[in-house]
């Protein structure tokens, strides 16, 4: 069988693509919790994008990403230690909120929070991600007015 051929066009800045992602080490949290966000696709949706669909990077985090579907919508939260982030949450809100889908209220998120494929995260790795979460620069939400 030949190999498979994507003759898709990508975007300017899109780059090369993507071999192999070495992971690093768990004992590094950081950069741990970042690979983890990175692979569970955490920013594809919690940080804003231009009106050409890119990712504003100097907004990682910030949310505000609106999703219409049979549920309604929805917006994706702001993950930054912001007051409109998660400033105020404890580690057990914010792990519960990936792991069931729920806010600090017990009122679940709407799709597309993907909770069902996170509900078995290790500890260890919660803990990583959640560390990485921290580390993001504050910021408020994308369009929210503080």
């Amino acid at each position: 069988m030949p190999k498979s051929k994507y003759n898709i066009a990508l975007p300017p800045g899109y780059g090369p693509p993507v071999k192999a992602v070495k992971t690093p080490s768990p004992r590094e949290q950081l950069a741990y919790g970042k690979y983890l966000a990175d692979i569970g696709h955490c920013m594809e949706c919690h940080t804003p994008r231009d009106g050409k669909g890119m990712l504003q990077m100097a907004s990682v985090g910030a949310g505000g990403q609106v999703f219409k579907g049979p549920w309604g919508q929805s917006i994706s939260r702001n993950l930054t230690p912001h007051e409109t982030g998660l400033k105020g949450w404890s580690d057990a809100q914010i792990a519960k909120a990936v792991r069931e889908g729920v806010n600090r209220e017990g009122k679940p998120y709407h799709p597309p929070m993907a909770f069902g494929f996170y509900k078995n995260i290790k500890d260890a790795d919660m803990a990583a991600l959640i560390a990485y979460l921290r580390s993001l620069k504050p910021q408020a939400t994308a369009g929210a007015r503080s």
